[in-house]
């Protein structure tokens, strides 16, 4: 053993939350399924045309959904924007359960 290197006594701290690691974990599941299977999965069964118009497709379905988040956050202001919307107009049973879902 070299006399130079410094002795470290030091315990290694957690870096990562249990949260963290599930946020990680989701996150590369999201990724994968949104920038990686197109091209392994969706090119050679439908080709670069079907996977641009199912790509496109998605795309506009996200943008419908972004469209009605913006009304009901600026109808609602409040935290919870679905889940407010949703107890406002339906009751709170209907709120849980949309939520959840």
């Amino acid at each position: 053993m070299n006399g130079d290197t410094p002795k470290n006594d030091q315990a290694l701290e957690r870096y990562l939350s249990p949260i963290h690691v599930w946020a990680l974990s989701f996150g590369c599941a999201v990724g994968w399924g949104a920038f990686v299977m197109p091209g392994t999965t969706f090119l050679p069964i439908a080709g670069p045309l079907g996977t641009i118009l199912g790509l496109f497709i998605g795309a506009l379905l996200m943008f419908v959904i972004g469209i009605n988040y913006h009304y009901l956050m600026t109808k609602y202001p409040d935290a919870g924007g679905t889940l407010t919307y949703t107890i406002k107009a339906f009751g709170y049973d209907h709120g849980f359960i949309s939520a959840w879902y």
